[in-house]
């Protein structure tokens, strides 16, 4: 349901921007600047030094059917951007695929191919791969070097030379838009019945290829919802955690059943993928993720709601949240964008954290990266949003960052080590 509204929204962004590959950074307040695209960015920012130079790179793509690749003031770098037809919903995972010391950006398109860069643009050798139909799943790197991604009724695993992996691709319901979590010897993804909103799954694999027991779980409703992994009780066991179409949150463990307390409901739609990280101190991780119902939830282990929560924006939730912490006092706070265009950004008791919520001018669907661009121990933002990509410096101090962008790490695996 969200995703046939999602794209009648962004048919209109399309018509309504303005814009071009080569647009000029603008600075549209002191330390907010701005890049303009023709279309929605919904893809989140990767970012990292690829080549070793200490200067760090902004890995993004737009429905415009533009990647970039930019530097610390937003600025293509020699060889970008990419174009693909239709454009890149996806957020790169950022990888070294052929040893060479240097970083690569990893990439699905909506033209449905899986791409991997150099730092100068050209390709890897051995990709692009063609997925065989559009792809909205973000790759995953996983701890040998492979990479896997949802897709049309079947999860695929490649070497990093572009072949598929022995025991891949492997069969699930309908579609994984949704980006795959990775765990030890664990591959989690959900998936969504393209054309109607009903029949769902959660699915499991070993790294082999080989199902879990109780894979497929079959949902009432679709799931859009990355989901991540995480030991939240510290009992040992990892658990899979994930939202749905009906407004739930579930923390699944290994065998296929509900932990207790778990499944939450919220007030509407759970898009979003869910955050984790201890953010009382107590040792144990929260649940952070927020719904179509306006409200940013932060859940303890027990399913039980933290003091302060759930917070209401004036819009619908859809990006995941970063976790850092902005104030220096070594708690990680919960810094998310609405479609009500603005930035929020929390403690973890609920409130707002100084200077949020900042106005984007647009509707928010890309996760933000927190983290020091220039090294000077200042956070900064870097965000997408349905006009261009946003970039807020020093909007406080850097301290612990458990959850810094979308899935966690830039090889997007879910995975709280």
């Amino acid at each position: 349901m969200y995703r046939r509204a999602l794209l009648l929204l962004l048919l209109f962004t399309l018509v309504g921007c303005q814009g071009s590959p080569a647009a000029p950074v603008k600075l549209l307040s002191m330390g907010h600047h701005f890049r303009e695209t023709k279309a929605a960015v919904i893809s989140s920012p990767a970012v990292a030094d690829l080549d070793g130079d200490g200067i760090m790179e902004i890995a993004v793509g737009s429905w415009d059917g533009y990647f970039y690749l930019l530097d610390g003031r937003l600025n293509s770098l020699p060889g970008w951007p990419k174009y693909s037809p239709r454009g890149f919903f996806a957020s790169p995972a950022l990888t070294d695929l052929d040893d060479d010391g240097e970083l690569e950006v990893l990439v699905s398109s909506e033209a449905g191919k899986l791409h991997a860069w150099n730092k100068d643009g050209s390709e890897v050798p051995g990709w692009p791969v063609s997925l065989g139909y559009r792809s909205w799943s973000s790759p995953t790197v996983l701890p040998d070097g492979r990479v896997a991604i949802g897709g049309l009724r079947q999860t695929m695993v490649y070497e990093p030379d572009g072949k598929m992996s022995p025991g891949w691709p492997q069969p699930h319901p309908n579609w994984a838009d949704a980006t795959v979590a990775a765990g030890p010897d664990l591959l989690a993804v959900t998936t969504l019945t393209t054309g109607h909103d009903t029949g769902g799954a959660l699915v499991a694999w070993h790294f082999d290829g080989r199902p879990y027991p109780w894979s497929p779980r079959l949902l009432d409703q679709d799931s859009d919802s990355s989901p991540a992994i995480a030991d939240l009780d510290g009992d040992g066991s990892l658990e899979i955690i994930y939202g749905d179409d009906a407004g739930y949150v579930y923390v699944v463990a290994l065998d296929g059943t509900d932990r207790p307390g778990w499944p939450q409901r919220t007030g509407s739609l759970v898009e979003a993928s869910p955050a984790i990280a201890d953010l009382n101190g107590d040792g144990l991780l929260e649940v952070v993720c927020g719904s179509w119902d306006g409200r940013m939830y932060v859940w303890q282990h027990t399913g039980r709601l933290l003091p302060g929560w759930p917070q209401a924006a004036e819009d619908q939730f859809i990006s995941s949240a970063a976790l850092v912490d902005l104030d220096a006092d070594g708690r990680p706070d919960i810094v998310a964008g609405f479609k009500d265009g603005r930035l929020y950004g929390w403690t973890p008791n609920g409130e707002p954290l100084p200077g949020f919520p900042i106005d984007l001018g647009h509707h928010v669907f890309s996760s933000p990266w927190v983290g020091d661009l220039e090294g000077d121990g200042r956070a900064d933002i870097i965000v997408g949003a349905n006009n261009g990509i946003h970039l807020l410096r020093d909007v406080g101090s850097l301290g612990a960052a458990p959850w810094p962008r979308f899935h966690r790490d830039a090889y997007n695996t879910g995975l709280v080590p």
